[in-house]
Parts: C-alpha cells; sequence; structure tokens
C-alpha cells in the first residue's frame, strides 16, 4: 500500500519537471542604481518612481553640465528563459485523438489500482451438496 502510493506520488513529480522543463517563460528585473529593485515573472517589473533627475541628483559628483549626455539610472532587463524545444515541438503536435487516447489512458491507468476489499464474490454461491458415497471407489481411480 505505501509502495504503490510512493510511485504514484514519484510519477507525479517526474511529470511536473518534465512539463516544467519545457516551459519557457521570461522574467523582468528593474534595476535602479546597479541594484534590483523589483523581478516579475507574469507581469511589467514595478518602476522604483526615480526620475532621470533624481537619480543624476543623488550621484555625489554631479555636473549639470553632463546631465543631457548622462543616460538613465534606471533601466528594465528582459530574460528570456527557454525551454526544451524538442519537448515543445511534441507538445505542440498533438492531435485531438491522441489527447482522447491520453485521458481513456490516464482513466484506466487511474482506476487499476482501485482496491476492492468490500466485495466478497462468492457470498450468493451455496456450498456444493453433500455427497454421502466415496467417489474413488465408485469409479475405482487411485492414486498410486
Amino acid at each position: 500500500m505505501v509502495l504503490q502510493f510512493l510511485n504514484k506520488i514519484l510519477a507525479l513529480i517526474l511529470a511536473f519537471i518534465v512539463i516544467f522543463s519545457s516551459l519557457s517563460f521570461t522574467v523582468e528585473k528593474h534595476v535602479c542604481m546597479d541594484e534590483v529593485t523589483d523581478v516579475s515573472f507574469f507581469n511589467q517589473a514595478d518602476s522604483c518612481g526615480m526620475e532621470t533627475d533624481e537619480c543624476n541628483h543623488q550621484d555625489k559628483n554631479f555636473d549639470s553640465s553632463k546631465s543631457f549626455n548622462e543616460k538613465d539610472c534606471c533601466n528594465n532587463i528582459h530574460e528570456l528563459i527557454q525551454g526544451n524545444p524538442v519537448q515543445q515541438q511534441a507538445i505542440d503536435g498533438f492531435e485531438i485523438t491522441q489527447v482522447s487516447f491520453i485521458v481513456a489512458y490516464a482513466y484506466t491507468y487511474l482506476n487499476l489500482f482501485k482496491e476492492n476489499k468490500d466485495e466478497i464474490p462468492f457470498t450468493d454461491y451455496s456450498p456444493p451438496p453433500l455427497i454421502d458415497k466415496d467417489i474413488q471407489i465408485l469409479y475405482q481411480t487411485f492414486l498410486i
């Protein structure tokens, strides 16, 4: 019982590893003055709220004549984490017949491990009739 449970848990963990290794996603970071202020996986990273002039005024060696040549102290970095393209092509190539086969296979696999301890199949059967004669002597069949 425990072994079957551990097998199911291990199968689920391996399935999630395969699925997440094939997914691609984007990580967006907002960097302000060489420090990461926000990281976002699904939405756009929030800005720190500092304008270009505020960034330049915080610099101790600020020279107003260089303010037009200075670049912005804040920037957004987009990183694309690419998944396994072979598995992605396999997922994109699914057809409806394949999906219905997978659903049927998963249903039968999950129901394969059901234990029916409550059901006793021979409760409705009566025992064989009582035999009052010795059959071996009657038919003269003896084991040698």
